[in-house]
């Protein structure tokens, strides 16, 4: 049986078109399944950035930990370690941030040049050896301050100290009956970066008293709001008083003096 020329010719255009349609589908799916691999996968490196230049920026190593101690905080908080790393950007490595439209979560595309110090990076390899960067989420700013140390209701100031009643923070669930005669304070006041939001959170006093050291080093705030924005109001130890309800850091690994204070009110006790 003889082919014509006409049906040869179609039979060769069909093939090329098969071979062009398997050049630019094939790598295209591969590149979605890449991406789509990268979003539902676990950074491989987390890090904050200290320092860019040029195509190199070098981070300060993170990590993430629960916050499973009762503070109240369910959110994970960003840890930073002593260890620092270089990584270098390439002309195929995607930098985004997630940004909230419509309703729906969107990645935009983003450039060196739109990284700044202090932003919490999640980082995607491109191979085994860990040395070219296929992904870069920007995940926000760090915060040092987004979770406190300690959370207490103030018994006692003095000139250079004070004494509090270690407090934890406890979320209702949904539909949860909170009346069981138990003194609980309901916060007012908005809590920091990574707490829970207003009107959601009850305090609940423990029998335990801790000690904590002022120095002059000591930084005692309260927040505001003002023109619906937040702002920051510095205060004195003077400025402090019995049943103000505060977040404390620590200044030093023994957990003994206050780097930082923010007072969030007052504690007044109720029973529902």
């Amino acid at each position: 049986m003889s082919i014509s020329k006409s049906t040869k010719a179609y039979m060769s255009l069909i093939l090329i078109l098969s071979f062009i349609v398997t050049m630019l589908v094939v790598p295209w799916n591969i590149s979605r399944a890449q991406s789509n691999a990268t979003k539902n996968s676990q950074p491989d490196l987390i890090g904050v950035v200290k320092s860019i230049s040029g195509s190199k920026i070098t981070i300060y190593i993170a990590k993430l930990s629960s916050q499973s101690d009762g503070r109240g905080f369910g959110r994970s908080r960003v840890e930073l370690t002593n260890k620092t790393q270089t990584i270098t950007v390439s002309s195929k490595t995607s930098i985004v941030t997630r940004v909230f439209q419509n309703g729906q979560i969107t990645e935009k595309k983003l450039s060196t040049k739109d990284l700044k110090t202090n932003n919490v990076l999640y980082i995607w390899y491109a191979d085994s050896k860990k040395t070219n960067i296929s992904k870069i989420l920007v995940q926000g700013t760090y915060d040092p301050y987004q979770t406190p140390e300690l959370i207490g209701v103030i018994k006692k100031v003095e000139s250079s100290r004070i004494t509090i009643t270690v407090a934890t923070i406890e979320r209702p669930q949904p539909g949860q009956n909170t009346s069981n005669n138990q003194p609980q304070q309901r916060l007012a006041s908005q809590p920091p970066q990574g707490g829970f939001g207003r009107g959601m959170m009850n305090l609940k006093l423990s029998s335990q008293t801790k000690t904590i050291a002022i120095s002059k080093s000591t930084v005692i705030v309260t927040r505001t709001f003002q023109n619906g924005q937040m702002t920051e109001k510095k205060l004195t130890i003077k400025d402090l008083k019995a049943n103000n309800i505060v977040y404390i850091w620590y200044s030093d690994s023994k957990k003994t003096t206050a780097k930082r204070i923010m007072v969030m009110g007052t504690y007044s006790q109720s029973s529902k």
